[in-house]
């Protein structure tokens, strides 16, 4: 008794694209500072290690040397420290942006990020070995 039916609606079917975001720029920048800097704790590692072990005299150049050494490994180490904390800011700003991929600047901060963790707690354990002495 009641013949009421609702309209029928065309069902309208849309084309769904897919979504193909682009990389963020400051992710990928974060990401290249993070590997740069990683290459270069290794090479001054390296360089110092080899400076250092190769210096066999018992004179006073095992001195100059070794402390020259010691200072270029620690003026390396701080200026790569800033670089780390630049390259994790700006993977935080990486991961900020909308509509962009966060791939490159999640590694970009967990590698700046852990680097700057490992450099507190290098400087941590020098404060303290110096304290006891």
């Amino acid at each position: 008794m009641n013949d009421y039916s609702p309209p029928q609606e065309e069902q309208v079917l849309y084309e769904e694209k897919p979504r193909d975001f682009k990389h963020s720029g400051p992710g990928i920048a974060s990401f290249v500072i993070a590997l740069i800097t990683l290459a270069g704790y290794i090479i001054a590692f390296v360089v110092v290690g080899a400076n250092a072990s190769s210096v066999t005299g018992g004179s006073d150049s095992f001195i100059t040397n070794s402390a020259e050494s010691i200072f270029y490994l620690g003026m390396s180490v701080l200026v790569l420290a800033a670089v780390n904390v630049i390259g994790a800011v700006i993977g935080i700003v990486g991961l900020t942006l909308r509509k962009r991929r966060r791939v490159f600047a999640v590694i970009g901060t967990i590698i700046n990020g852990v680097i700057l963790l490992l450099f507190m707690v290098m400087i941590a354990t020098v404060l303290i070995n110096a304290g006891s002495a």
